[in-house]
């Protein structure tokens, strides 16, 4: 029979190692730092508007995001993926069926069945991209994404999402800077790592963010930004 001692090292230890792995001790004391200078906390999400994945992410992390003391950065992306990668065309009809299944865990169904040109919704990441962060622009970005994906299967109109930046943010969409900034954008996700959408970049460590929204969240637990506090 194991000592009591075996079942708390096999108990306890588990538990320890998880939670280490998950934060370091640089990335606490970190976020410590932040919080004493009135500083928040900041979850930064590289997003596609052709990517059905990338609406789930934006409309669900900005759920989970409330009523922390959390910056949520929205940084739109184009150009992403596997250089060349042959099967780029069957991951993009993949990622509907993907995001088919994960909406449904967060209350979300999917209406569009096939996939949308980069081409043809790049001046929405053109927007976004060059726009300045805050609520307005989040609020755009999770309704752009819900009318994209969530709500129709027709043509993406220029003029119908820009009534859409005019509702959200008033005035009308950035005219110049755009292609700059997107590129920004993509060099900066390429220094983060991650080489696909969606993905977020939480303090020093990366998830895929549409099948890792709990974990990200548990990311901001153990920073201490947690919901209310």
């Amino acid at each position: 029979m194991a000592s009591p001692a075996d079942l708390l090292a096999r108990r306890v230890a588990p538990s320890a190692v998880i939670a280490l792995s998950r934060v370091t001790w640089p990335a606490r004391l970190g976020a410590a730092t932040r919080r004493r200078l009135g500083r928040r906390g900041r979850v930064e999400l590289f997003f596609a508007f052709d990517d059905p994945c990338s609406a789930i992410a934006v409309i669900d992390l900005t759920e989970r995001l409330a009523g922390r003391d959390v910056r949520l950065l929205l940084k739109p992306v184009v150009r992403r993926g596997i250089e060349d990668d042959p099967a780029v065309e069957l991951k993009r009809r993949y990622a509907i069926d993907d995001a088919r299944r994960l909406g449904r865990r967060s209350g979300l169904e999917l209406a569009r069945r096939e996939p949308l040109a980069a081409q043809d919704v790049g001046f929405l990441a053109e927007w976004v991209a060059a726009a300045p962060q805050g609520p307005a622009l989040t609020r755009f970005c999770v309704a752009a994404q819900h009318r994209l994906w969530l709500e129709s299967e027709g043509p993406v109109e220029r003029a119908d999402y820009g009534l859409l930046w005019r509702a959200c943010l008033g005035g009308r969409p950035p005219a110049t800077g755009g292609p700059q900034a997107l590129r920004r954008n993509e060099r900066l996700m390429r220094r983060r790592r991650p080489y696909d959408t969606p993905a977020a970049w939480v303090h020093g460590q990366w998830f895929f963010a549409h099948d890792r929204l709990a974990q990200i969240a548990e990311r901001l637990d153990d920073l201490g930004w947690t919901a209310g506090a």
